[in-house]
């Protein structure tokens, strides 16, 4: 089930969030819970957290990629003023590269030198993806 994220969701999303795979590619570093809660705080109040839970309420963490997106693309669909969605996948990725498109993403464009996934890293290059709503 597809749902705005609560604060009560923090103690499950905070090791997601903080995953060594998972982290290099948001828009921190890895950090403390207490680091981590204003954070989480303004991704709530945004109204732009969602969550995926199984049928028993649990959080997922694993296993749920193309109903997660597949439901919020679903989702967001039902705005009208919702004209596109944007995402970005690193160069070389193929994983994310096959994922995206499967679910009805397009390349629009590449992007040299646009995302450093670690203070210390070198930037890397990414693929815009997008889908279209008509």
């Amino acid at each position: 089930m597809l749902r705005l994220g609560t604060e009560n969701d923090f103690d499950a999303l905070y090791p997601i969030y903080m995953h060594p795979t998972v982290n290099p590619y948001l828009n921190f570093e890895i950090m403390s819970k207490e680091e981590f809660l204003p954070l989480f705080h303004e991704l709530i109040t945004s109204g732009t957290l969602y969550v995926y839970e199984n049928d028993d309420g649990q959080v997922v963490a694993t296993g749920f990629g193309t109903r997660f997106i597949r439901e919020l693309v679903e989702e967001l669909r039902k705005d009208k003023r919702t004209k596109r969605l944007e995402l970005y996948v690193v160069v070389g990725n193929e994983i994310a590269l096959n994922f995206y498109h499967k679910l009805g993403f397009q390349v629009e464009g590449y992007l040299r030198k646009s995302f450093a996934p670690m203070k210390e890293s070198p930037p890397t290059d990414d693929l815009m993806m997008a889908m279209i709503f008509h």
